[in-house]
């Protein structure tokens, strides 16, 4: 019986150990990231003295840390809490930007600012560089209905039919030589875009596909231009 059983308990756990690999594979870049973009709005908010900026880490990090835990316990099929979760953290972290680029506006023009000019030089290139690894977060969560349907072929928690957000030149050749086979992009893949939207104001590497991808891109070349005329004007005035 137990000879029996040696077998099935070996294949759970070799099951189990990829899952965890699969799931580090998928998610260690991207939550890498989403640290140094905490860890940039926190001292972002503190350069532009904002108030509350000891607030930011602690509620991206709980969110952050709930859609950890909501993966880990099925890392080859997500569930729609734990879907919903990853998801609100790349919406939230823009808005945060969005919030320290206002207040970074106001300490600019505000006359009576304490903020010393370097200081709020390096603060306006530091939310620029911020931008580009919030929109990169956004790009690769939300393409495709998610990082373990593109690297594990799994279905979608909230679409019907799969379609990417975003076509690379991998997906479009039919030349093996250019591409791996079963190629899916990984998030440097999604980083590069994001890089070139935010330099170039258009993403260089693929193309938009959808609505929300174009929408997306649209937003942070809009935001990126915004930003990177704020830092210029407030360069030349120094």
């Amino acid at each position: 019986m137990s000879s029996k059983q040696t077998p099935n308990t070996d294949h759970v756990n070799v099951r189990k150990s990829m899952q965890v690999r699969s799931y580090l594979r998928t998610r260690i870049a991207a939550l890498s990231m989403t640290l140094v973009v905490i860890v940039g709005q926190t001292w972002i908010g503190h350069a532009i003295n904002f108030a509350f900026a000891w607030v930011l880490p602690i509620i991206s990090g709980i969110l952050l840390i709930t859609s950890i835990i909501g993966y880990s316990g099925s890392h080859t099929m997500p569930s729609k809490t734990a879907r919903s979760l990853s998801i609100a953290v790349v919406i939230l972290l823009p808005l945060i930007n969005l919030l320290c680029l206002g207040y970074f506006i106001y300490d600019m023009l505000n006359p009576a600012t304490i903020t010393v000019s370097h200081e709020l030089l390096l603060a306006g290139f530091a939310l620029w560089v911020v931008n580009i690894g919030v929109f990169a977060l956004a790009y690769w969560e939300l393409d495709t209905g998610g990082p373990e349907v593109r690297a594990l072929g799994l279905p979608t928690v909230f679409r019907s039919r799969i379609y990417p957000d975003f076509v690379f030149p991998q997906q479009s050749s039919s030349d093996t030589q250019f591409r791996p086979d079963n190629w899916t992009p990984g998030f440097l893949d999604y980083l590069y875009v994001s890089i070139t939207t935010a330099t170039s104001f258009s993403p260089a590497s693929s193309t938009p596909y959808t609505h929300i991808a174009k929408m997306m891109a649209g937003t942070e070349s809009l935001v990126s231009l915004f930003i990177l005329g704020l830092v210029i004007s407030r360069a030349i005035s120094l």
